[in-house]
């Protein structure tokens, strides 16, 4: 019954239910290779920015640092947060870190609602072309009376194809959501150590008069600010 059966042919075994999961498949191959994509320049960028801004903070170039971080990165744009608040104190230069970094992680997070939508949703989508595919194998059987197995052969074959076919789009979604979930939950764990390398770098004493003033504002008062 299934030999040499192409997929156009899978999909009108299918019915319906079929067509809508192969959308949803489409689409959550789609957030899957766009968030890898994401996640590895996002890794990357880390490693590299981090390396470029510790060098800097070593030297005591703290101006340095702050022209380092004009780049449209995730940590640079995490780190400048905290330089814009240096002549505060280290408790303002913290929380603007923080602000930023939640931010940066929201933007990982982007698009990870439609896979585990998509998981949750598709075997039910897959129930509902059962149910379907039961009823239209007993609706052939009663319209034909003392007709054969052949008669409800379609719809026992929709039924189980929507069955399979709502597994085969939802397994995959659930696991790149886990897999998403856990990357995002260590690179938020990496960039809080980083975030902490910098602030406990960017204090030193050292590094008291390297960042470039504000108009009107002089040392003694930046110095007197942070304490």
């Amino acid at each position: 019954m299934f030999e040499n059966l192409n997929f156009l042919e899978l999909l009108q075994k299918g019915g319906i239910t079929v067509i809508i999961l192969a959308c949803f498949s489409i689409l959550s191959i789609g957030v899957m290779m766009e968030r890898f994509w994401t996640f590895f320049k996002f890794r990357r960028n880390l490693k590299i920015f981090f390396t470029r801004i510790t060098r800097a903070l070593e030297k005591g170039r703290v101006g340095e640092a702050f022209d380092i971080c004009k780049k449209d990165e995730p940590l640079a744009r995490i780190c400048k947060a905290g330089l814009q608040r240096y002549r505060d104190s280290k408790v303002a230069v913290g929380e603007a870190m923080e602000l930023a970094a939640r931010q940066e992680i929201l933007y990982l997070e982007r698009y990870l609602g439609i896979l585990g939508t998509i998981g949750n949703t598709a075997p039910f989508i897959g129930l509902f072309g059962t149910v379907l595919g039961i009823i239209r194998a007993f609706h052939d059987l009663a319209r034909t009376e003392g007709a054969g197995p052949s008669v409800v052969a379609d719809g026992i074959a929709e039924a189980l194809v929507a069955t399979a076919a709502g597994l085969f789009v939802a397994v995959p979604a659930v696991i790149a959501y886990n897999y998403f979930i856990r990357k995002v939950n260590s690179i938020t764990v990496e960039i809080e150590g980083k975030a902490a390398q910098f602030i406990d770098m960017l204090f030193e004493p050292n590094h008291s008069q390297s960042l470039p003033r504000k108009e009107g504002e002089d040392v003694g008062e930046g110095e007197r600010r942070r304490t």
